[in-house]
């Protein structure tokens, strides 16, 4: 009941359950505004990041990745570690991925006072199941894409064989010890997607979803995923990919259906190389 005198606040029924009104004097004032797009992200949940928020956590990202391969580069130059190709490839990979963690759960999820849930990591569902053929019908679409993409290269006159790939960095681990394969494997298929999802589907997605249509936020959040990997010959894969992942997230309303998409390329690139195809 209200108290006698005390004014009611009218709240449009479209926001109804968004608002915390206190019918009291001196009450709790309304709750910080959450649009819902329940297309998006399913009836339950909404988007949470803004776009200047992600902004901010992709910009730490790369200061702290650049910082963490400059003191690489610079004790390798000074002679205070002599980087082997054996020390150098998990040394690198490691702190690389240590500097993106550290980045996102410093300047993303403290800084935005973020609870894992409402970054997308939600408890699965039975639809996970969908995965089973969800995964092997993204990865083929890409493919599929990746070859009509180098074919029209090819046209251009372009040096394919030339260019870098995003499996390089990868090259020499087939003549690497046992325990530092099985670590980059660690790095590449496990650690990396996580945070790469958290970022891309958890906070992008988020952002661009509060100002543009879901599906424009779909592709716009793949071509951003894509661009960030500096490798114009597998834009188109990568792009690709970047739109399955968006859509599993869609689709199944978490961050763990598009990390294990992305734990499953990851890991196949990493056989491929290890195969020597």
């Amino acid at each position: 009941m209200y108290r006698r005198g005390a004014r009611r606040r009218c709240v449009p029924w479209g926001d109804r359950g968004q608002h915390a009104v206190s019918p009291l004097p001196g009450g709790v004032g309304p709750a910080p505004y959450v649009p819902q797009n329940h297309r998006l992200y399913g009836a339950d949940a909404g988007p949470v990041v803004t776009l200047q928020q992600a902004g901010w956590a992709l910009m730490f990202v790369v200061l702290y990745v650049a910082a963490a391969c400059g003191v690489i580069l610079v004790l390798g130059l000074t002679g205070l570690v002599d980087f082997t190709l054996e020390l150098l490839v998990p040394v690198l990979l490691g702190t690389v991925t240590a500097a993106a963690l550290a980045a996102l759960s410093v300047h993303l999820v403290r800084r935005n006072h973020l609870t894992p849930a409402q970054l997308g990591f939600r408890r699965p569902g039975p639809r996970m199941t969908h995965l089973l053929w969800q995964i092997p019908a993204a990865i083929l679409g890409a493919l599929v894409l990746q070859g009509v993409f180098l074919a029209v290269l090819g046209l251009t006159g372009f040096d394919i064989d030339a260019a870098p790939t995003t499996n390089d960095p990868l090259a020499d681990l087939a003549g690497l010890p046992v325990p530092v394969v099985l670590f980059v494997v660690l790095v590449v298929a496990v650690l990396t997607p996580l945070w790469e999802e958290a970022l891309f589907r958890g906070a992008f997605l988020d952002g661009l979803g509060r100002r543009f249509r879901p599906a424009l936020a779909v592709l716009l959040s793949a071509a951003l995923f894509a661009a960030v990997h500096l490798v114009v010959v597998g834009f188109a894969y990568l792009f690709a990919l970047g739109v399955a992942l968006a859509l599993l997230r869609r689709f199944h309303g978490n961050l763990w259906a598009p990390i294990l998409l992305h734990a499953v390329n990851n890991g196949l690139a990493v056989l491929i190389v290890l195969s020597g195809t």
